[in-house]
């Protein structure tokens, strides 16, 4: 009897243990906000290394469906090519696959929501999934900066990574990872950057405001060298880490 009683009470102890740390929740779900070219896919490689967090970027899986030759591939490359936004539907297709493989991990989502619509809709989709978020990062870059570093810009044709003026690769035109060629990409012309960011000052700015009175968002002067984001990045997720 007493060897029962001492076996229940360390059976309790231990599932009250368990159900605490289920309560916990020490995963770390992001969203990354900002214009196009101020640096948030070398900044979500950072978090990446730093915080072991799975980059999903909705803009690399539409592009990984185009190389792939998918149905959804072929819909959505004219429109990539334009600079245009691809329809909501058709992301969030794409992307609940996605987070519900990445939501028992860190994560960072790059490139969505790109409007207040779409806000709506990945908070539904998340409550869906049973995902909570944690913080939302606003990179913030003056235009002529962005224009720069976009023009600047090469990512690797084979596995993704991207290049420029900060974080060149050691051979001009060539992938450090993989060895396969660097490109520029369609949309990187300053013609297209133009329009991408008219794009984004129409609606993407109100995002600030609804994640603000969510009390959700951090702001990060995107100007700086790349180190110096870096540090005031660590600085502000360690709280968020496990």
């Amino acid at each position: 009897m007493h060897f029962l009683r001492l076996f229940c009470a360390y059976t309790t102890i231990a599932l009250i243990s368990v159900f605490r740390l289920f309560l916990s929740d020490p995963l770390m779900h992001l969203i990354l906000l900002g214009p196009p070219g101020t640096g948030k896919g070398t900044i979500s490689e950072f978090i990446e290394a730093k915080f072991e967090a799975e980059h999903v970027s909705t803009g690399d899986l539409l592009r990984d469906e185009v190389a792939k030759k998918t149905e959804i591939g072929k819909s959505v490359e004219p429109i990539l090519n334009k600079g245009a936004l691809v329809d909501d539907s058709v992301v969030v297709q794409v992307l609940r696959k996605k987070l519900s493989q990445a939501k028992a991990k860190n994560f960072i989502l790059d490139g969505f929501p790109r409007n207040l619509n779409q806000a709506k809709i990945l908070d539904w989709l998340l409550h869906e999934l049973d995902v909570s978020l944690d913080a939302v990062l606003n990179i913030d870059s003056s235009e002529d900066v962005i224009i720069k570093r976009l023009s600047a810009r090469r990512q690797c044709v084979k596995c993704k990574r991207i290049y420029g003026l900060d974080v060149p690769s050691k051979k001009k035109g060539v992938c450090d990872d993989c060895g396969a060629k660097t490109m520029q990409r369609k949309d990187d012309k300053p013609s297209i950057i133009k329009k991408r960011l008219r794009l984004y000052n129409e609606l993407t700015l109100p995002l600030i405001f609804f994640y603000g009175g969510k009390g959700l968002l951090i702001h990060v002067d995107g100007n700086r060298p790349l180190q110096e984001i870096f540090e005031e990045v660590e600085t502000v997720l360690k709280k968020f880490d496990g």
